[in-house]
């Protein structure tokens, strides 16, 4: 399901919106995906949070399995991919580039020590609630970077609040759907005493959705604010 959904939205793209600079902020955000989600992803096999069956595998990069992160860069695409068709089908006044004030600077640093801060004090807590750590994981490393693009980006985000959800809900969607379908057939699997125990369709933790919406939304928003405002 997943690269007929990416062929689905590059097509949605070719027709709307190429462009080289799109394909050259997009080829960025790829990179900077890869980078940031992979010592997370990491960190939870090792963990053991989740893992992956080595017959179901053609490989690993470390602990990860190549399908692991060829799918970061998938998804980046097909997030970036049908939220500047998006634009262009949905066309809004355009949203000025803007350099963030000190305040908005200042904001988006306190969202990320805050978070940090929380974490490091909290570990005896979390220690003793193990079936938070996936729930933890997830919200330690992902919400506080969103929050951070709305206190420095939200005179680029705001006007586009209806693209940016749009893709969100789609996309993650579409994977928690095709996520369903895979664990189910084991391709992966989950921990039960990491997780806090709600499935969606009696098998897919509630984290895991959450997981394909977070990520949904944090790439939807970096490629509106990388992207130049021409193309916004």
């Amino acid at each position: 399901m997943t690269l007929p959904l990416l062929a689905a939205c590059l097509l949605c793209w070719l027709v709307a919106a190429s462009s080289m600079e799109a394909i050259v902020a997009i080829g960025a955000l790829c990179v900077i995906v890869v980078v940031f989600t992979f010592p997370w992803d990491s960190w939870a096999v090792r963990r053991g949070v989740w893992d992956f069956p080595e017959d179901r595998l053609l490989g690993r990069l470390g602990v990860l399995p190549y399908e692991e992160v060829a799918f970061f860069i998938l998804q980046t695409l097909q997030v970036s991919f049908l939220t500047l068709a998006l634009v262009r089908w949905f066309p809004a006044a355009p949203a000025r580039d803007a350099v963030p004030t000190m305040a908005e600077a200042a904001v988006a640093g306190s969202v990320i020590l805050t978070a940090l801060l929380t974490h490091v004090f909290t570990r005896s807590f979390r220690s003793r609630r193990p079936h938070l750590t996936y729930a933890w994981h997830l919200g330690v490393w992902f919400v506080p970077l969103i929050a951070a693009q709305w206190a420095f980006g939200w005179t680029i985000l705001l006007p586009r609040l209806d693209v940016i959800v749009v893709a969100t809900l789609t996309i993650g969607s579409l994977l928690t759907a095709a996520d369903v379908w895979a664990v189910r057939r084991g391709i992966w699997f989950f921990d039960e005493h990491q997780i806090t125990g709600f499935k969606f369709a009696g098998i897919l933790p509630w984290e895991e959705a959450a997981f394909f919406y977070l990520t949904s939304l944090l790439v939807a928003q970096s490629i509106l604010l990388f992207v130049p405002s021409s193309l916004r």
